[in-house]
């Protein structure tokens, strides 16, 4: 069995993290907590065997391990989608990606804010969810929200993910449509008179399959400690493992090999070039600005193809 647990803690991790803990999580997926200096590990906070942690400021999503997984952040990490970070957690049996949500606003572009951020991460790693792929956290969104104007809708986020065999565990397990959650995750203000459905467990098939069960906490254990509950998603165990490799190199194959033949053959010289730099960049120590330059390169190149593809059904080319 593997127990997954993803809370939002509403800050200050290292004076709540004994009640989590408590619940023995092999994986741990915290939004709004502080940096790992600020948790001081063996003191404030039980030390972790793996440990990452992501944000703008003291305040971002950590991702610890209290087994024997070990986590790696995919190269191909896109900060432009806050906060989804893609990890690799794996052991020597089986490997999977989890996607650790904290859905945020973008204040420069609100059409892109919150289910936005999700529509656009889901889209941009699409190369990679067929894999064994789970999905959890603070999503920040219900269907209820459809309406509101963003790029990508909840409603829009749980059709596309169901393509790739992702589903939703808290309404398979329930039977219950989105929207109309009787559980709630989230008390706005610590006020148990204004619940919402906002956490989410999205899930690949081939990893629930040999059973799984998802539990909420209560308002009652939780709401002195913070406005969310912790979703706690325990797997029976399964051996696969995933089927790429965390490269840029492989990164850049799985985008380049996607583009239609005519933008193959137009930008062949260019192609051949990010490959080569993607190469470079895996015999090199990580730099954030060089691979942000292969990411928006590839990113430019893929837009050129959709666009080129408009035209094209238009009778344009």
């Amino acid at each position: 069995m593997i127990r997954i647990i993803e809370w939002n803690c509403q800050g200050a991790f290292r004076l709540k993290n004994r009640h989590i803990l408590d619940l023995c999580p092999d994986i741990l997926i915290v939004a709004e907590c502080e940096k790992e200096h600020i948790l001081q590990f063996g003191k404030l906070t039980p030390p972790p065997n793996d440990f990452i942690w992501y944000g703008d400021s003291n305040k971002g999503i950590a991702i610890f391990s209290y087994s024997g997984f070990k986590l790696q952040r995919l190269k191909e990490f896109n900060p432009n989608f806050r906060y989804i970070i893609p990890i690799e957690v794996y052991d020597d049996a089986r490997s999977f990606m989890l996607f650790a949500v904290w859905a945020k606003d973008d204040r420069r572009n609100p059409l892109v804010s919150y289910i936005g951020q999700v529509w656009g991460a889901i889209n941009y790693y699409q190369t990679i969810l067929q894999e064994n792929s789970i999905l959890m956290g603070d999503f920040n969104s219900n269907r209820i929200w459809d309406g509101k104007e963003r790029i990508g809708n909840h409603s829009d986020v749980v059709c596309f993910l169901k393509r790739f065999g992702i589903e939703s565990l808290y309404h398979k397990q329930h039977n219950e449509e989105q929207g109309q959650e009787k559980l709630k995750t989230f008390f706005m203000h610590r006020n148990i008179s204004k619940p919402y459905h906002i956490d989410y467990v999205f899930a690949s098939d081939r990893i629930t399959r040999n059973g799984y069960n998802l539990t909420l906490g209560t308002p009652q254990n939780w709401i002195d400690k913070s406005d969310h509950i912790p979703l706690m998603l325990d797997i029976n165990a399964f051996k696969s493992k995933l089927n790429f490799e965390n490269t840029f190199y492989d990164f850049a194959i799985r985008n380049l090999q996607r583009l239609t033949n005519i933008t193959q053959t137009r930008y062949n010289e260019e192609i051949s070039l990010l490959k080569d730099y993607a190469l470079n960049l895996d015999t090199k120590e990580y730099d954030v600005d060089k691979a942000f330059a292969l990411i928006d390169k590839i990113e430019t190149l893929k837009q050129i193809d959709q666009l080129s593809g408009k035209f094209i059904d238009r009778g344009l080319h």
